[in-house]
């Protein structure tokens, strides 16, 4: 009996179920983008490109770990540093003498604005050749000395400019001539220009600290061995540091030297993963909660209301009968018909709005371009499940005071005409309604920390 009213109820009446299968709807949308973006920033990864014919990839730990003490416990929490952190030049040759590594060679990169005949390149030490890979060689001329430098065929061909040109080059460590020795095979990373080891390390702007170090392992060296030699050597170099009162603290967040293999060398490329991934997560989680909730109590309401209005409906029910059990069934049976629905109808529009705001959080610089929006089958099934939860908790609710009621109370209530909303209450709602619109257009016109 009970599941066939609730049919008939849909059935016969859609519109009083309007409201809140659109409710539902909308929450569930929120609830899948949130969740999309929340399992983006667990699962976020970028795959290596200019180390991937490097196994294994030595460079400082990219987040720091802060304590803070709560009451007489220490909660200790991870953040990404807001540059990037770097390692000492000198551990490249401790690693180059391993019996298992053919080459480690140190890499780093510094901006080189665009003036005079040059464009805007990426700075590196003439060591960093041959990370990209077998092909990553000179094709032309000799390698760079003091004052000399060597571009990028590509950009060399762009700009006009050959083996013997002289370019006046600005960088973070001063601004200088040079002489442009020979050309290098062209960068899948863009325009670049090689120096001296010694001259980029000067002209880096940070001398004796370098961003990475590219390990390539000998002949026959498999990259699991040739991994569990530098974390042997690297653990050592930190230990030797420690007990040498350098302050060293192996893992112990930035500066912390590691050791990166598989898909982890890409974090090392992009540094500013770790920042994305926290942003991430903390917009899915924080604000899918706060959404959420909102949405919940939003479905609370409207499943509240659209049972005030079949009043007359219970009353009629409760004199011919039927006991309050019957009625709290009915309303939650009908929220449980309409639930499912409305969550499922919602996927689509969720997963296009985890789109459009992923694609903002790119085009603004705040995600790398490089990391793919993850979309999984949890996000959806939590929006069924907590859409289903809510819609059935709001139907117990509501349905409390309706089946409580004698059925000559409810006759005699149901008689009466529900007033209609006071002049007070009517301009309040249209009031937080216009401000609730505008300030969501001021804050689309204004940057994050100030919306």
């Amino acid at each position: 009996m009970t599941n066939g009213l609730a049919r008939s109820s849909v059935r016969f009446r859609p519109a009083s179920f309007a409201g809140t299968l659109v409710a539902l709807l909308l929450g569930a949308a929120v609830v899948v983008a949130c969740g999309v973006l929340l399992q983006t920033g667990l699962t976020a990864g970028v795959k290596p490109t200019r180390y991937a014919d490097a196994p294994v990839v030595v460079a400082a730990d990219q987040a720091v770990k802060i304590q803070r003490k709560v009451g007489e416990d220490t909660e200790t929490t991870e953040e990404a540093t807001p540059e990037r952190a770097r390692t000492d030049a000198a551990l490249a040759g401790r690693l180059a003498a391993l019996p298992g590594v053919a080459a480690a060679r140190p890499d780093t990169a510094f901006p080189l604005p665009a003036g005079g005949r040059a464009p805007a390149l990426t700075g590196r030490g003439f060591a960093a050749l041959g990370i990209a890979g077998p092909g990553d060689t000179l094709v032309e001329g000799r390698a760079p000395g003091a004052n000399e430098v060597v571009l990028d065929a590509d950009t060399a061909r762009a700009a006009h400019i050959a083996p013997g040109a002289n370019l006046t080059l600005t960088a973070p460590g001063g601004t200088a001539d040079y002489r442009v020795s020979g050309l290098a095979a062209a960068q899948q990373a863009g325009p670049t220009a090689w120096f001296a080891d010694a001259t980029a390390d000067r002209l880096s702007g940070h001398p004796g600290r370098i961003d990475a170090i590219a390990v390539q392992p000998r002949a026959g060296v498999t990259a699991a061995a040739l991994a569990a030699q530098v974390r042997q050597a690297v653990d050592g170099d930190a230990g030797a540091k420690a007990g040498a009162g350098a302050g060293a603290k192996t893992g112990a967040g930035a500066g912390a030297v590691k050791v990166f293999t598989g898909d982890d060398r890409g974090t090392v490329e992009h540094p500013d993963l770790g920042g994305a991934r926290t942003l991430l997560m903390a917009l899915g989680g924080t604000f899918g909660g706060y959404a959420t909730m909102t949405a919940v109590f939003v479905v609370m309401s409207t499943v509240a209301l659209a049972t005030g209005q079949r009043a007359r409906e219970f009353a009629l029910l409760r004199a011919i009968g039927a006991t309050p059990r019957q009625i709290r069934r009915t309303i939650a049976a009908e929220a449980m018909l309409v639930a499912p629905l409305a969550a499922a109808l919602g996927i689509l529009p969720g997963l296009a709005l985890a789109r459009w705001w992923f694609d903002q959080l790119v085009e603004r610089g705040a995600v790398p371009a490089d990391v793919r929006l993850d979309v999984g089958p949890l996000p959806m099934l939590a929006a069924v499940l907590a859409c289903t939860l809510a819609a059935l908790t709001a139907g117990f609710l509501a349905a409390r005071r309706p089946s409580r009621m004698r059925a000559a109370q409810a006759l005699g209530e149901a008689a009466v005409e529900a007033p209609r909303p006071g002049p007070v209450r009517t301009v309040l709602g249209l009031v937080f309604a216009a401000g609730g619109i505008a300030a969501a257009a001021i804050a689309t016109s204004l940057d994050g920390a100030k919306a």
